[in-house]
């Protein structure tokens, strides 16, 4: 008896999927998109990073791990990302800086961990209203007619309630360009 419920049972499950199987329209899914000749040019504090595989490095100055005053403080260098000679029709952008979060403040980038580097450390990045370019998330658009300065502020804060550990710093964010 248990044989005849159980070949029962597959009859009834094997009709039933091949009626899920069958072939219904759904409707159409368009793609649609542009192409630019080319893209902006960009540079940060006058150096070309343009081109693919390209970097600059900002500088901090060499801070004691004592001056920082506490938690979320901390130095701040700022610099200019040059954006111009956009293709035709693109007058706004959003910026991305893709890079490692850091544990203790999720709007900051992470800094390299090691033997020999700082800990309780991590850069943030703001635009010169405060704004704040969380890592790995597109920025608002910024309005780029002709050619455009955006001031970018990084700042090395401490993260935690203890004293930041003496050590370098590096840093590594990629700027991405929506448009």
């Amino acid at each position: 008896m248990k044989y005849v419920i159980f070949g029962a049972f597959t009859v009834v499950a094997l009709a039933l999927s091949s009626a899920q199987a069958a072939n219904y329209p759904a409707g159409t899914v368009n793609f649609s998109g542009s192409l630019l000749e080319g893209t902006c040019s960009v540079s940060v504090s006058g150096t070309d990073i343009s081109l693919p595989g390209s970097s600059t490095t900002v500088t901090f100055p060499v801070t004691a791990a004592s001056a920082f005053g506490g938690l979320n403080q901390g130095p701040v260098q700022s610099f200019m990302l040059d954006i111009g000679n956009c293709p035709g029709p693109v007058t706004a952008l959003n910026l991305i800086f893709a890079g490692a979060v850091d544990a203790d403040n999720s709007n900051a980038f992470a800094n390299s961990t090691g033997s020999g580097t700082a800990t309780g450390v991590a850069v943030l990045l703001t635009d010169k209203y405060g704004s704040i370019f969380v890592p790995n998330q597109a920025s608002s658009p910024y309005n780029i007619a002709g050619n455009t300065g955006i001031t970018v502020n990084a700042q090395l804060l401490q993260t935690r309630v203890t004293e930041p550990t003496d050590g370098s710093v590096t840093v590594n964010a990629t700027l991405q360009m929506l448009y």
